[in-house]
């Protein structure tokens, strides 16, 4: 049996405020095709499908397109589970209708399928995010654990004890004592797969992801996954990468879009993995085509920042700029490089080093507007406007005048 594990596509994510719907529909194509060219029977999808609880109408056409084209008309299985990004019910509001596609949705730890046709497969439904289906003469088992918060954990595993009763005290061991519960289904003639939108302990985050433990206290270590799985689908970091000491048996398939400068040093992928009864699975990395990079470019100065604008020009990529020079860059100048190269996302003036004391000045003798300036100007490689500036002065001007007055009270 072979399944097609990807995860964390973020659809509708914008970069700097620009839309990637674009690129994000190219790359979903690219995945319909390697699932088409690897004759993937089931496509895991591990949370993350939207980049927020409310994603835009063209968003949700993409997924909805997305799938029908993965599902094949029913004769390709495909699961999602809900990342900590995606809204559990508006995932599952569609389930009656993608059901005669062969698509299954799991939005919360607690959600259940019924037993019944979906597309061209019959599906037994075992227990909360547990179901079984049978293809080419072997039979899976699958066990879905969307991202769960603790409290999310405790309604699940404690919602029929008492309240005196010993309960787990750390998120991992909640974590482990879900995943134990649903590998009570897993036997060792059959295939069993585990799907879950989890940290582990070691994992490499490139920025993008939103870490919402504190601490190492999310990080599950290898002890948490049970054994009995012979292949863990992991979602939640965009770095492709083997859970730390699991020889390849738990693994993140990483985004497939870098989603900020960071996530540009390692090939985006998604995983083709061969898995049989008792057997290793057999991992094969299928790597996306990024329709648009995102870069970063240095130059010694504005003149050839402009020139390496207007030689890719007709190339598409963000660009992240930075130049060398000894003066701000002038918002003229902003404007001629935007005039090549639009896609510019920010430009950076690089500044010689000099001592600090003679490049700040005297702080305590500047006024509030002059370090507003400094400020801006170093951040943004501009002066501000002299709109804005009259603004924070009539702003700075009513909180003098409000202090007076309570002075005087």
């Amino acid at each position: 049996m072979k399944i097609l594990h990807t995860a964390d596509w973020h659809l509708g994510k914008l970069l700097e405020g620009r839309s990637r719907l674009e690129e994000q529909k190219i790359v979903m194509e690219q995945l319909v095709a390697m699932a088409e060219e690897g004759q993937a029977d089931m496509v895991c999808v591990a949370g993350d499908i939207f980049d927020n609880g409310h994603p835009s109408a063209g968003a949700e056409a993409l997924l909805y397109q997305t799938l029908k084209d993965l599902s094949n008309g029913g004769e390709r299985l495909v699961v999602l589970i809900a990342g900590n990004h995606d809204q559990p019910s508006r995932l599952e509001a569609v389930i009656p209708l993608v059901r005669e596609h062969g698509i299954l949705i799991y939005g919360t730890p607690r959600s259940k399928i019924e037993s019944g046709q979906y597309g061209k497969f019959q599906i037994e439904s075992l227990d909360e995010g547990v179901f079984s289906f049978e293809k080419g003469g072997e039979q899976a088992v699958v066990a879905c654990v969307p991202y769960a918060s603790e409290r999310t954990l405790n309604e699940v595993l404690y919602r029929d004890q008492e309240e005196d009763q010993e309960r787990a005290v750390t998120y991992a061991q909640k974590m482990q004592e879900l995943f134990a519960k649903r590998a009570r289904w897993f036997a060792k003639d059959t295939i069993n797969i585990l799907m879950a939108h989890v940290f582990t302990l070691g994992c490499i985050k490139d920025g993008s992801e939103q870490s919402l433990s504190l601490g190492n206290s999310y990080l599950l270590p290898m002890e948490t996954f049970p054994e009995e799985a012979d292949y863990v689908a992991l979602g939640h970091v965009h770095r492709p990468q083997k859970a730390v000491g699991s020889q390849g048996r738990i693994r993140y398939s990483g985004s497939p879009l870098p989603y900020r400068l960071q996530e540009t040093t390692v090939a985006k992928e998604c995983l083709l993995v061969t898995l049989h009864p008792g057997q290793k699975p057999e991992t094969e990395d299928l790597y996306f085509d990024n329709p648009k990079p995102i870069e970063k470019w240095v130059c010694g100065d504005y003149q050839a920042a402009l020139e390496k604008c207007m030689e890719n020009q007709d190339r598409p990529c963000y660009v992240y700029l930075h130049i060398h020079t000894d003066s701000f860059i002038r918002e003229e100048q902003i404007k001629e490089l935007k005039k090549y190269k639009e896609d510019i996302l920010e430009v950076v003036p690089l500044f010689p080093s000099r001592d600090r004391e003679e490049e700040k000045g005297n702080f305590l003798e500047k006024s509030f507007q002059e370090l507003f300036t400094e400020y801006y100007a170093e951040r943004k490689g501009v002066e501000p406007e002299a709109e804005l500036l009259e603004t924070l002065t009539e702003i700075i001007e009513k909180e003098r005048e409000y202090e007076t007055d309570l002075d005087k009270d």
